[in-house]
């Protein structure tokens, strides 16, 4: 920990040289360097972020995609289950060992679904989809509302909350099978309109939706569920 204070405390000295520098080179500049110097720094500005990195040959082919959540801990990636093991991500990482889990796509649902159906658990350090639990507070649903999912394939979807409810898995189960695109999208809507937190209404007729439950403890056998379109 000494070391990474070290090594910030230098960081910010050298921040702070190279604005010195920056400001006396502006000051002493004519008014054509001026506006080149103005204009270098915008295009700087609007350099896009780097794309993100995933090692994909080092994860299992049942990982077919990543989820980052910026702002919070939840970055991890994303297994299909099966029909014939609906559930073994709950008890085993990407690699077949038991531990935390995985969070996985529901085994009716596929990654190319227009309703992806995610679960992970709510680990008491946090991690995993712990944080998904708080979506449920207004503040920080909207200060969170932007999430990644990176598929395997290389498609990057941007996503945005638009809703979160909190559900007793003892009497209500989300559903994940329909007949059609316009009964799924029908059932989407209501359940975001009866949601107990909504940021926003769907408005396209052809809108992806991907939701993403865990575990939260307003009875013993509570889930949040948050509901998001992509943008």
């Amino acid at each position: 920990m000494e070391r990474i204070r070290k090594a910030a405390k230098a960081t910010s000295v050298i921040v702070i040289a190279i604005l010195t520098a920056l400001t006396l080179t502006i000051l002493c500049a004519s008014e054509e360097e001026r506006i080149e110097i103005a204009e270098m720094v915008d295009n700087l500005s609007d350099q896009e972020e780097p794309e993100r990195q995933i090692d994909w040959d080092s994860l299992p082919a049942e990982v077919v995609a990543w989820i980052e959540v910026p702002g919070t801990s939840i970055d991890e990636p994303i297994a299909q289950a099966m029909p014939d093991a609906p559930n073994v991500y709950l008890y085993r990482d990407v690699f077949g060992q038991g531990a935390y889990g995985t969070p996985y796509i529901d085994c009716e649902c596929t990654i190319d679904s227009r309703f992806v159906m995610v679960y992970g658990h709510h680990m008491s350090d946090g991690s995993v989809f712990a944080e998904f639990a708080d979506f449920i507070d207004e503040g920080f649903a909207r200060d969170h509302n932007r999430i990644i999912v990176y598929k395997r394939r290389g498609e990057t979807l941007e996503l945005e909350v638009c809703a979160v409810d909190i559900v007793n898995a003892n009497k209500e189960l989300v559903g994940t099978q329909f007949d059609s695109y316009a009964e799924m999208h029908d059932y989407v809507k209501s359940s975001i309109r009866n949601s107990d937190l909504v940021l926003i209404q769907p408005q396209r007729s052809d809108d992806l939706f991907w939701t993403f439950a865990t575990c939260s403890y307003q009875t013993d056998n509570s889930r949040t569920v948050v509901y998001t379109l992509k943008i």
